[in-house]
């Protein structure tokens, strides 16, 4: 029974190195594959979440009930925090403040490349 305590405790942690695989090949463009892959990375979390109770409750039986929900809560943070990372680097998270404010002008880029042409 302990065992299985830790199997559902460790959950979340084991599916963060599949998480980062699929961040990697998903890429940063904005399209529907990596949206999906973002919306799912960042829902399945919240939804371990917003059943704490229900998870919480099948460790009862287990002596080390309380690291356990730790280990738990903090797979389920890092999974909300590779989401969130994922968003930032897609950009769809509003950093900037003109990103907030319509008449503060976004920076303008000091560089352009184009592929070894001068442009």
């Amino acid at each position: 029974m302990e065992k299985r305590c830790w199997d559902v405790a460790l959950a979340p942690l084991k599916q963060i190195p599949m998480n980062l695989f699929i961040m990697y090949m998903a890429g940063n463009t904005i399209s529907i594959f990596p949206a999906m892959m973002v919306c799912m990375m960042g829902w399945r979390p919240l939804q371990a979440l917003m059943s704490l109770s229900a998870t919480l409750k099948a460790l009862e039986s287990s002596s080390r009930r309380a690291l356990q929900g730790l280990v738990f809560l903090v797979g389920n943070g890092l999974g909300l925090a590779l989401a969130l990372y994922k968003c930032q680097a897609m950009g769809l998270l509003p950093t900037r403040p003109s990103d907030w404010l319509a008449f503060v002008t976004p920076p303008q880029r000091m560089e352009f490349t184009g592929g070894g042409l001068i442009l």
